[in-house]
């Protein structure tokens, strides 16, 4: 009897212990979810608070002074920068994608090259999210405008021509009214263009037009004819249209498709119209109203107005707001208007911008620690022995980024002070500017290795130089006696740096001549603005091409008088690039002994359109101009100016089609 009395007891306090524990987690978690919430602000630019965020202040106040109209705003999330990476990075693996063609740096280390989105995406690395998602590295005229308000702005340059620049790429918008294949797979017409849709869809919805615009390019791409979402011919769907890919998720592209189109076809969006105005407004309802008004925002889910971060974002293509950016700068053309801009700060971010994965890998970088009493290992991973400890403010050089992760950290490969080499963990160092000492022109007097770090041990060769190669000695003395020499920093003309034994290179004067060597001349190339001048392989205007150089182009000419040809006297010389040919003298300003006549041998004029320098047009020519436009491979600045040629100011499919015909004639 007792014990019945006592264990009902005992039940009752244990339940109402319980209660109070859960009730007592609810209120905590929901009063430090109000705490995260509350943290976020957006403000007017205020240069003082900024002040606190590295490397903010002086980027936006540039933009304010160029275009005092601009209205910038501060989204101050609140948000930890680290963690913000984890979660859009490790926390969901594929939460952010990169185009397949990528590797190394860029591509996620865990999940490698395992296919994403029907084989055409990898997963994201943390650099390459850390890069993109940076503001830093976007506040500049070119892609400031990731950062703008999408919401109709009354003041705003909007126009139809505007709209049009956006799209003039996109050839199945530029047929004039739209035509397009309804329900019934018959051919009809609307009496409007597509830039007078989307101009009213963007009225109407209350969204700025370039967005719409933008996103259509985006998504649509910009061949001859629109993707299956947008051409109203998919089987199963003929006749509906979902121009900004609503829904377009899951796995398999005819899946991917069929969820678009199901999206299309339950909307009603039997028309490019009503397709286009219908994703108007289901941007300005599920984005623009939830507090992701920019491209910024849309990408990375880092607004938590709405109660959620990371997971709600427009697309997975982690350089779509980029890309994007640089389409809606199109459409402006008036910067003197009024547009608002909202930028994202995060707390704790690195002292420096975020760097591309492209300069990862093999680098030689001054690096500062941020942390206290870090430990250097021997080899990458918490197993490696200590060698020392570093502290806050200690500058080290990085010569090795980490692609992947080892026991939860990005090993970073440095040097030491006394030269030697080991490994710190990437969250405890910050890139910071060169270290330099020193301002000093000199020639490789021999063939030579440039490496990543100083001594000929634990170091990378980066790229050799020939003899005669210029350089800029940027740093001298701290690290001498490494395996038996004394190491110097230099930069190429490239900007390469790296580390060179200071007994194969020789130091010449930085005003031109010989600087009393007996053996090495600096000049520059003299000629007309505009033009340039043809190095060639042998002493004869006859002989092939090696490069053409321009006015002021600086040079060391190895041999002088080497031959007298074809009416000139040739001089033996070797680009900054580390390239040797042979250059008619008069071209050449070796301190003010040169000829004003600049007309060049063999050819005094250069043939517009020969991208690839061989004096004529040729098919390699219009090929390396669309690798140019289609962002394959950049073409040289040299190769720019010869490649437009419409002469119109810029680089376009028009060039290379041009210059098709030509040959094909």
């Amino acid at each position: 009897m007792l014990k019945r009395n006592i264990l009902p007891k005992k039940t009752k306090i244990i339940s109402i212990v319980m209660l109070i524990i859960f009730i007592t987690y609810i209120c905590a978690s929901r009063f430090l979810q109000m705490k995260s919430y509350a943290a976020q602000t957006t403000e007017s630019y205020s240069s003082s608070k900024i002040s606190k965020y590295p490397g903010y202040k002086d980027l936006i106040d540039n933009l304010k002074s160029k275009y005092p109209n601009w209205d910038f705003k501060i989204l101050y999330t609140g948000l930890d920068w680290n963690q913000v990476i984890k979660n859009e990075t490790t926390a969901v693996h594929g939460r952010n994608l990169i185009s397949s063609s990528k590797t190394g740096a860029w591509v996620c280390a865990t999940c490698g090259d395992k296919p994403y989105d029907s084989g055409n995406w990898k997963c994201a690395s943390e650099v390459a999210v850390s890069y993109y998602m940076d503001p830093r590295n976007w506040i500049n005229e070119d892609n400031i405008f990731q950062f703008e308000n999408l919401a109709y702005n009354n003041n705003a340059d909007y126009s139809l021509e505007g709209i049009n620049r956006i799209i003039a790429d996109v050839a199945w918008m530029n047929k004039g009214n739209v035509t397009y294949t309804n329900t019934s797979g018959n051919t009809c017409t609307l009496e409007k263009t597509y830039a007078q849709i989307i101009l009213e869809a963007g009225k109407e919805s209350g969204i700025n037009p370039y967005h719409l615009a933008a996103r259509i390019r985006q998504e649509q791409g910009t061949k001859s004819t629109a993707s299956s979402t947008g051409k109203g011919t998919y089987p199963g769907y003929v006749g509906y249209y979902n121009f900004f890919n609503i829904n377009a998720s899951g796995s398999g592209a005819g899946g991917i498709i069929a969820k678009a189109l199901t999206t299309a076809r339950n909307n009603g969006w039997d028309n490019p119209e009503k397709a286009i105005k219908g994703g108007s407004r289901f941007l300005k309802d599920q984005y623009i109203n939830r507090g992701q008004g920019t491209l910024y925002l849309q990408k990375f889910d880092v607004d938590n107005s709405d109660g959620t971060k990371y997971a709600h974002q427009y697309m997975q293509n982690l350089q779509a707001a980029y890309s994007e950016s640089m389409s809606m700068k199109k459409g402006h053309t008036n910067y003197n208007t009024q547009i608002t801009f909202v930028i994202p700060v995060y707390e704790n971010m690195p002292d420096n911008r975020c760097g591309s994965p492209d300069s990862s890998s093999i680098v030689t970088q001054s690096v500062k620690v941020t942390g206290t009493n870090v430990q250097v290992r021997n080899s990458p991973s918490l197993l490696g022995t200590v060698l020392t400890k570093v502290n806050t403010g200690d500058v080290v050089l990085r010569i090795e980024c980490a692609s992947s992760q080892v026991s939860g950290y990005y090993w970073d490969k440095i040097v030491l002070s006394s030269g030697a080499k080991g490994y710190i963990a990437r969250n405890y160092i910050t890139q910071i500017s060169d270290v330099t000492n020193c301002n000093i022109s000199a020639v490789a007097n021999t063939s030579v290795n440039l490496r990543n770090g100083p001594g000929t041990s634990e170091t990378t060769i980066v790229t050799t130089l020939i003899s005669g190669q210029s350089v800029t000695i940027i740093e001298k003395g701290a690290y001498n006696g490494l395996n038996g020499y004394n190491w110097v920093r230099v930069k190429l003309a490239n900007g390469t740096q790296g580390y060179i034994a200071e007994q194969y290179l020789t130091e010449v004067s930085n005003n031109g001549g010989n600087n009393n060597t007996g053996k090495y001349i600096i000049a520059t190339i003299n000629c007309d603005n505009g033009s340039k001048v043809r190095i060639r392989a042998e002493a004869s205007t006859t002989s092939s091409i090696v490069t053409s150089l321009a006015k002021g182009t600086t040079v060391t000419v190895m041999q002088e008088n080497v031959a007298n040809a074809n009416g000139y006297t040739w001089d033996k010389i070797v680009t900054s690039d580390g390239l040797e040919g042979f250059v008619a003298n008069k071209y050449l300003n070796k301190g003010g002994n040169n000829s004003n006549d600049t007309n060049q041998p063999g050819d005094n004029k250069k043939i517009l359109g020969d991208v690839n320098g061989n004096n004529m047009l040729d098919p390699s020519d219009y090929v390396l101009i669309k690798n140019h436009i289609m962002g394959v491979k950049s073409l040289t600045a040299d190769q720019q100016v010869v490649a437009d040629y419409n002469q119109n100011g810029r680089i376009d499919p028009s060039d290379y089609v041009l210059i098709k015909k030509e040959i094909m004639k």
